[in-house]
């Protein structure tokens, strides 16, 4: 990952109604909007990079104008681009840091804005194993309870960082919760937030397996 300015910097931004990016995660995207073909068409031409940030509560009344933005946000690098016959893009966008938006500077044809750099907070290596090693084995027992569900290696592999934010984006939470989450600056505390979240739902699947078709609820 090239490093990231110190000091404010301009990126085009890809505001979304209903997903919120994460760094160490990667994302396809389906690009068909002529403001943002252009968005991607120019990125690809520079430094690969726009911000992907959600749009708040609302947007619906004002999606193709500017609506209003999450000022929290993810940079993301375009690691492939296909261009197809009709101009759409499908490309794989890598989530490399989160950043804050300062302000907006231009809308036309897409938006631009002047961000800093928000680099994860992880400052304590024992804290942050203990915390990784307790989300992979939650993962693990979470996915036991999924039907069909094969085996994820990287679960093992990746680390805090990487883990604690696709769990995120795998999991289905209510967006506005995914946001505030990519909000907490402390990489341990959102680990804890989620691990809780996956404790939970283990609990929850645990008491509903005998009621699970082909369970033995009747055999008592």
């Amino acid at each position: 990952m090239t490093a990231m300015p110190d000091s404010e910097f301009l990126i085009p931004l890809f505001p979304l109604p209903n997903l919120v990016f994460f760094p160490r995660t990667r994302l396809p995207l389906h690009i068909f909007e002529p403001r943002y073909r252009q968005m991607v068409a120019d990125a690809v031409a520079s430094d690969q990079r726009f911000g992907i940030v959600l749009l708040r509560p609302g947007w619906e009344t004002d999606y193709f104008g500017a609506p209003a933005i999450h000022a929290c946000g993810t940079l993301g690098q375009i690691e492939q681009a296909v261009p197809l016959d009709d101009g759409r893009y499908n490309i794989l966008v890598r989530g490399e840091v989160r950043f804050r938006v300062v302000g907006e500077v231009s809308r036309q044809p897409y938006r631009m804005a002047r961000v800093v750099a928000q680099p994860e907070v992880d400052r304590n290596a024992e804290a942050s194993y203990a915390q990784r090693t307790r989300l992979a084995e939650l993962s693990q027992q979470y996915l036991e309870h999924l039907p069909d569900q094969v085996a994820v290696p990287e679960i093992e592999t990746v680390g805090l960082e990487a883990l604690t934010n696709a769990l995120i984006m795998s999991l289905n939470i209510d967006v506005q919760e995914k946001q505030k989450l990519l909000e907490i600056d402390d990489l341990i505390a959102r680990a804890e937030e989620i691990g809780r979240e996956l404790q939970n739902r283990i609990e929850s699947l645990r008491f509903l397996k005998p009621y699970r078709r082909g369970g033995d609820a009747n055999h008592n």
